[in-house]
């Protein structure tokens, strides 16, 4: 009867930590409720959706459990925030190879000519937290990592 109470005890104590453990990071819908508070400047990016995903980065929204995207307005400006929840660490690698091939595409193109993009694109934010990855090229781009951060952990 011991045996069993103790085996009871462990397994129940066994779920509960694997129960908090998969509910540890906010839904990205949170998160982007937590960006636009945060921010003033998100009113020159449009919120984007599979097709913004595959053109901007070559992803397809399908591959991943949620993704945030908003992009530039204007074709001269470079502000964007790219949020995905990846399933593993194998997809966090492919889309930070597709944020890296993105930034330099945008710093190439704005090279000659655009000292404030080049700025901002060299100034971009980039952050890990769990399976979720946060990307922001903007004039608040620290804040917002912040801001992503703090959501991120702060809203089970």
């Amino acid at each position: 009867m011991k045996k069993i109470f103790v085996l009871l005890s462990i397994l129940i104590l066994a779920l509960l930590s694997f129960g908090c453990h998969s509910a540890e990071q906010a839904p990205l819908s949170q998160v982007e409720t937590d960006l636009l508070a945060a921010s003033q400047n998100l009113s020159g990016m449009e919120k984007g959706d599979g097709k913004t995903l595959k053109r901007y980065y070559g992803l397809n929204m399908s591959d991943y459990q949620e993704v945030l995207i908003y992009v530039p307005a204007n074709y001269m400006d470079v502000s964007e925030i790219l949020v995905i929840k990846a399933s593993d660490s194998a997809q966090l690698d492919l889309i930070e190879g597709a944020v890296d091939v993105r930034n330099a595409m945008q710093l190439e193109s704005f090279g000659g000519y655009g000292p404030k993009q080049v700025e901002l694109l060299e100034n971009h934010e980039f952050k890990i937290v769990g399976n979720t990855l946060f990307y922001c090229v903007s004039p608040e781009a620290s804040t917002l990592k912040d801001t992503f951060v703090k959501s991120i952990k702060n809203n089970p």
